[in-house]
């Protein structure tokens, strides 16, 4: 098993069942366009019966979430490895430097540490995600590429760091400007008592006006069918972007992924450390492992490409 270039895309495979819904979003969105006439036309007939669209999308968000929990329902156990934590990176002052095989074998030893009570036990799988660069601005570019759909704690204040340190090695050299005293501030006119008394006054006056505006049940449930429309319509323009951000995404040289096992520590331990791996031409690098299930991991391993 060697390791292979991680490719960011959208998990399709682990989300197929969010096809499942399609059937029953589209007789949602049929209902809630003849909402309008149906409400119109309310004073001749009144009914709360939702058509079939209630039927079919019970059973649709019924398979979704059982599909979701499937997926997503199981928490593996995470491992994160950076430069800047505590005994793990080499140098001197706030430079640390954390080479590849350095840091593969540090995963490695924490896999076997059992002065950790929360390492995790049993034949199970690992998904070991590396994170290499030559420079602090080249880790943190990195780091911020996965950090973006998949965030932990520890890769965003390695992300942070290596991106501050980068910043000093070049901001040191400029000379600070300041400007003339003294500098313009804003009024914040609601924070003054008079302001604050007089808006409170105006707003009970607009809203004993408002309880005399003229208002209609059925103006209100119109309205209310027009934003279940736009919510629904909303809620698919998430996705739909969430999905985009995958399109066309190329290999990233400074990313790999692997993944290993069944095995117990050992075994994942001996797997971890077989075959070609980067070397230490690349002086800063950060590893995550997580260790589950087959089917725990699903979502992570088609994240990145695996």
């Amino acid at each position: 098993m060697t390791w292979m270039p991680v490719t960011m895309r959208w998990p399709t495979q682990a989300t197929s069942w969010l096809a499942g819904l399609d059937d029953a979003k589209a007789l949602a969105d049929g209902e809630l366009a003849s909402a309008g006439v149906r409400v119109a036309a309310l004073q001749n007939l009144a009914t709360t019966d939702p058509g079939p669209v209630g039927a079919a999308a019970a059973a649709a968000v019924a398979a979704g979430r059982s599909a979701m929990s499937e997926t997503l329902a199981e928490v593996p156990a995470a491992l994160v490895v950076t430069p800047f934590q505590s005994g793990v990176g080499q140098g001197r002052g706030l430079q640390r430097y954390l080479s590849a095989p350095n840091m593969l074998r540090h995963l490695a030893a924490k896999l076997e540490d059992v002065t950790d009570a929360k390492r995790p036990e049993g034949d199970q799988y690992a998904l070991v995600v590396m994170f290499v660069g030559t420079r602090y601005d080249h880790l943190a570019a990195s780091l911020s590429r996965f950090n973006a759909v998949l965030p932990l704690p520890d890769l965003k204040r390695a992300q942070n760091r290596a991106g501050r340190l980068s910043e000093l090695e070049t901001s040191k050299w400029e000379l600070p400007t300041a400007g003339a005293l003294p500098h313009w501030g804003k009024l914040p006119l609601e924070q003054s008592t008079i302001t604050r008394a007089a808006s409170q006054s105006m707003s009970g006056q607009l809203a004993a006006l408002e309880s005399f505006a003229s208002s209609s049940p059925l103006a209100d449930l119109q309205a209310l069918a027009s934003r279940k429309a736009q919510r629904s319509a909303a809620k698919d323009q998430e996705l739909a972007n969430l999905m985009a951000m995958f399109d066309d995404a190329g290999a990233d040289a400074t990313m790999s992924a692997r993944l290993i096992g069944p095995g117990n520590a050992a075994e994942l331990r001996r797997e971890l450390l077989a075959g070609e791996a980067p070397g230490h031409e690349w002086p800063l690098s950060a590893g995550v492992m997580l260790v589950g299930s087959l089917k725990g991991l699903s979502f992570v391993r088609e994240l990145v490409g695996l």
